[in-house]
């Protein structure tokens, strides 16, 4: 268990740094209005992804050990091309991106869409090394490839974004394809006929886990299209890079519930699920709050060295978002305890509430407050979303934790020692 956990955690923290560079190149390069474009170009192309991934993504990750591979592919495929067509009508007449960024969000969701089908085959066989490979390309050759276009004067516009991830997904797809393949081979029934039925088990489960990660997305980043409405691009720029900054925290819970997940999702003992979560939520809230603070209490001045001085103003947005970002770190993990077990109407009414929350709270501070009500508007729908999760998982007759006791955390350092130990 440690090794795989400390194993995401080592690809997620290079992952981090990987795009907190992206970040910084963006925005000394482009400033805060170009980092806002960027950021809204890359919110969009998530939204769409999400849509695609409701017939694939994490209901593979449940379904690869029960159904065919070929099958699976093939309805999550026709369901990607067919999303693509119709995101591809609707931003055309709904003005949420430049229309010059309209095609280039449509095609570079569905490659994302690919690689995420493939990447969850491969967390489904608890293949994790190839799973953060595939996690881990994306942002290391989208920042080379922007890095060439910048030193190079190549491109020093928004456009040089969207190139680079061109390069990142199209080199990560044909990977993902290779990594994939040998599964694939293994599985050689293929029937048409099953297809359908495949599909409806795909959507099935898809629909109730992407409707949370709709309403998770949209809670999360709507405040970016309020203030650009009300405030500008430039205000997006700056709290975009807040916003990752402070998120970053949640790299450890991710990858605590990445093994989680993958071992839920093949376990049938309710008792052991219920318990290891409970183990996890102690640990990653502990962490988390460590790097919080850590976060919380670099100078201000330091950001604007790092960004640009256009981005002063990071560690002030940084304290309105603490909280929930924080509390958040339950709804990571206790959420994927119900993933694990196909319940995911669970998540999907979390996060659902918490975006009404996000609406709610961002029409009405985002006008009088401007950056700082996004701040706050996202803070307080982290903590609604976290509290429902909480609410459901007590229900099932968990227990609530906060953090670990002194005995637990000096067996677990004990444990670590030795499985270091013995590594080395």
């Amino acid at each position: 268990m440690f090794r795989k956990i400390l194993g995401n955690f080592g690809v997620r923290l290079i992952s981090a740094i990987v795009n907190l560079m992206i970040a910084i190149v963006v925005s000394q390069y482009l400033g805060a209005s170009g980092k806002g474009e960027q950021s809204l170009v890359l919110t969009m192309i998530a939204i769409v992804t999400i849509f695609d991934n409701m017939v694939g993504g994490a209901s593979i990750v449940f379904l690869t050990n029960k159904l065919r591979i070929r099958e699976l592919f093939v309805a999550s495929y026709v369901w990607t091309l067919l999303v693509s067509v119709l995101s591809c009508i609707v931003l055309v007449f709904v003005e949420l991106v430049p229309n010059k960024f309209i095609l280039s969000v449509v095609i570079l969701s569905a490659i994302s869409s690919i690689v995420s089908i493939h990447s969850s085959v491969l967390l489904g066989k608890e293949n994790l090394k190839s799973f953060n490979l595939l996690s881990f390309l994306v942002p290391l050759l989208s920042l080379v490839t922007l890095l060439l276009q910048f030193t190079l004067n190549w491109n020093r516009t928004a456009e040089a974004y969207v190139y680079s991830l061109y390069v990142a997904y199209g080199l990560t797809l044909v990977v993902s394809i290779l990594l994939v393949m040998k599964h694939v081979k293994k599985d050689s029934v293929f029937q048409l006929s099953n297809t359908w039925s495949t599909f409806q088990s795909l959507f099935y489960y898809g629909f109730q886990n992407q409707l949370a990660h709709i309403f998770q997305l949209l809670s999360f980043r709507i405040s970016y299209f309020f203030l650009q409405r009300d405030c500008g691009e430039a205000e997006v720029g700056i709290y975009s890079n807040a916003v990752s900054v402070i998120e970053s925290i949640w790299m450890i819970s991710t990858s605590i519930s990445l093994w989680q997940y993958a071992k839920i999702s093949n376990s049938t003992d309710v008792s052991y699920t219920k318990n290891i979560t409970e183990q996890l939520t102690k640990y990653g809230l502990l962490t988390a709050f460590v790097a919080l603070l850590v976060l919380l209490f670099i100078p201000a001045e330091f950001y604007a060295w790092l960004f640009g001085k256009e981005f002063r103003g990071l560690n002030e947005l940084m304290w309105y978002l603490a909280p929930g970002i924080w509390v958040f770190n339950y709804a990571l993990i206790i959420g994927h305890y119900f993933s694990g077990h196909g319940k995911y109407y669970v998540n999907a009414i979390a996060s659902g509430i918490g975006l009404v929350v996000t609406c709610a709270s961002a029409y009405y501070f985002i006008p009088t407050l401007k950056i700082q009500g996004a701040a706050l508007s996202a803070s307080i729908s982290y903590f609604v979303t976290s509290l429902v999760v909480i609410l459901y998982f007590r229900k099932e007759g968990a227990n609530f934790v906060v953090f670990p006791s002194i005995s637990e955390l000096k067996t677990t350092i004990g444990q670590l020692k030795r499985h270091l130990f013995k590594r080395t």
